[in-house]
């Protein structure tokens, strides 16, 4: 009996001493770090100027008690179609990614793309926050943290510079959303849909003339190299990006740690990604600019025929956009633009 008893003693203590040892590392894992999961290199603006600044400032203010994992090029999961799924899912606690790419997830979100509207990113940011409250449902199954938007779209072309409407003929043009598809069909180009990793053997073998891309795209993807021309102020759209948290992980952390990670987030931390993309666009300007690309700036004469071309196409497109998602899609587009 004693050898019995015995027995089931050290093997209580056995378990004992396992379950003491195991429990305190999964407590610390759970709360005191952070998964964040993007698709770019980790070299990308969007990490550099964003996602590892809020990791090195949240590791600060509370004293390394909670930080912030950066899994970058995809390491949680290939792709960014599927990062709001990620993030809801709990697959990361926190994740980078694309409104337009679950556009009937953020259907108001993505209202903000109407061409013409904005003339920087850093306008086009400020109206999203502005009008969080017609847009902020969409969020509802996450921890907004961040939403900004990059700046309007340049146009890059193989051979031929565009100065006027008259210029877009007939050239086969990659656009970055239906959006602006519909744009450049009414402006009298062929909008072709492709990856952005495509573009430049697409450009440099003519099977497009063409790519209406963020500006910052021109180094990422070589684009000054195959462009001879950048016409860089056409009325054109912004995409717009965000940065969310998982539910249960937010509501997991301390009071503390909330608040502390509060003060890092919101506009002022989405207002730093429109200020990052910003800066690396004028880096890519600028290395067209070096690579003797000429860069291009339309008159106002032109800009209001670009402008009047695609006007009825604009309205058609909310309207279908109203009928199909149920809301007023123009009063939120006015919204945004301060109309």
């Amino acid at each position: 009996m004693k050898s019995v008893r015995g027995l089931k003693c050290a093997m209580i203590a056995i378990v004992a001493v396992a379950v003491s040892a195991v429990l305190p590392v999964a407590s610390v894992s759970s709360a005191g770090e952070l998964k964040a999961a993007h698709f770019m290199p980790p070299m990308h603006p969007m990490d550099r100027g964003v996602m590892t600044p809020l990791s090195e400032e949240l590791a600060e203010v509370t004293g390394g008690e909670l930080t912030i994992r950066i899994y970058p090029a995809g390491e949680l999961g290939k792709g960014p179609v599927q990062q709001y799924k990620r993030v809801v899912t709990g697959v990361a606690d926190i994740v980078f990614g694309i409104p337009a790419y679950t556009p009937t997830q953020f259907d108001k979100t993505v209202m903000i793309h109407m061409p013409g509207l904005f003339a920087s990113g850093e306008q086009a940011t400020n109206a999203l926050w502005d009008n969080l409250e017609a847009i902020e449902d969409e969020y509802a199954e996450t921890k907004l943290l961040g939403l900004w938007a990059n700046n309007p779209s340049v146009l890059i072309t193989r051979d031929k510079p565009v100065r006027t409407l008259a210029d877009i003929e007939g050239l086969k043009i990659r656009t970055p959303n239906p959006v602006m598809a519909e744009v450049v069909k009414a402006w009298g180009g062929i909008p072709v849909s492709m990856p952005t990793p495509d573009i430049y053997n697409s450009m440099n073998t003519g099977v497009i003339d063409a790519v209406m891309i963020g500006p910052s795209g021109i180094r990422s993807y070589k684009l000054n190299e195959i462009g001879k021309y950048a016409t860089v102020n056409i009325p054109s759209a912004v995409d717009s990006f965000y940065l969310l948290m998982n539910k249960q992980s937010w509501d997991g952390l301390s009071d503390e740690h909330k608040a502390k990670l509060s003060e890092l987030i919101g506009r002022d931390l989405s207002l730093r990604g429109a200020k990052a993309f910003y800066e690396a666009g004028q880096a890519g300007i600028q290395l067209a600019r070096d690579s003797d690309v000429e860069i291009i700036e339309i008159d106002g004469a032109a800009d209001a025929d670009f402008r009047a071309a695609m006007a009825d196409a604009l309205d058609a497109l909310i309207e279908k956009t109203s009928k199909e998602t149920g809301t007023d899609a123009r009063k939120i587009i006015a919204g945004f633009s301060g109309q």
